[in-house]
């Protein structure tokens, strides 16, 4: 009897991928807002991290990152992702926690690219560490 391994992963090794994603996002917004001459200390003063084991971790940090990203937006005159400001408001215990976690990271990507585009920098994301947790987030939703 053959194992089906490869679509069972076991759901904690998927977070810290995840995590580590929105750790670059972490390091692009601290490199806007040195460029733009915005105080950072608040997403400096995490230097160490949480293991981000846990989907909760995550999002966590997905909520401090967009916290951070709404005066950047505003200094610059684009428009807020309506999306991201409406997750700062919404109930943080919904079970579709994951789902709407995937969807607003691909929203803070789209908003902070459109930044970078703006100042010219580059960023830090590693595109491949994004394409890894985002196969991993559409397989642990599959049925």
């Amino acid at each position: 009897m053959t194992s089906n391994t490869n679509n069972n992963t076991d759901p904690s090794e998927k977070f810290p991928q995840l995590y580590e994603v929105f750790l670059y996002k972490k390091k692009d917004i601290i490199a806007i807002q040195e460029k733009l001459g915005i105080n950072s200390n608040t997403l400096k003063q995490i230097e160490h991290e949480p293991d981000g084991k846990t989907l909760d971790d995550s999002y966590k940090l997905l909520l401090k990152l967009v916290g951070n990203l709404i005066p950047i937006q505003g200094k610059l005159g684009i428009d807020i992702n309506p999306v991201l400001e409406a997750e700062l408001r919404r109930d943080k215990a919904s079970s579709d926690k994951l789902i709407r976690l995937f969807d607003l990271l691909l929203c803070l990507e789209d908003d902070i690219a459109t930044i970078q585009e703006k100042i010219s920098i580059v960023g830090y994301t590693n595109q491949e560490i994004a394409e890894e947790a985002s196969e991993i987030l559409r397989n642990s939703m599959a049925p």
